[in-house]
């Protein structure tokens, strides 16, 4: 009889150790794939992050050169104002 109760206890501890150890590895993958598509997520961010810094920068960049152009007409004009009134020579 005691074999037979020891053959029993035997099972049920083996099948509480598999569903343990099932639990267990299947919380453990899917923490991972969670934390894989957190990651795929903050580099889609990053990616899109960067893309609007290069065209805010291109952008930018084109602003900056219009605006010197401006200042240029400017500083022209004025040099002209300053000859024709006869404060400036060439």
């Amino acid at each position: 009889m005691s074999k037979g109760v020891s053959a029993d206890s035997q099972i049920h501890i083996s099948y509480g150790i598999l569903f343990k150890a099932i639990f267990i590895v299947s919380l453990g993958t899917g923490l991972w794939y969670q934390a894989q598509m957190k990651f795929a997520e903050i580099d889609r961010t990053l990616n899109d992050l960067h893309e609007e810094v290069v065209v805010l920068s291109s952008q930018m960049q084109s602003i900056q050169q219009e605006h010197i152009e401006e200042l240029e007409e400017t500083i022209t004009e004025q040099k002209s104002l300053l000859e024709r009134m006869g404060l400036r020579k060439r």
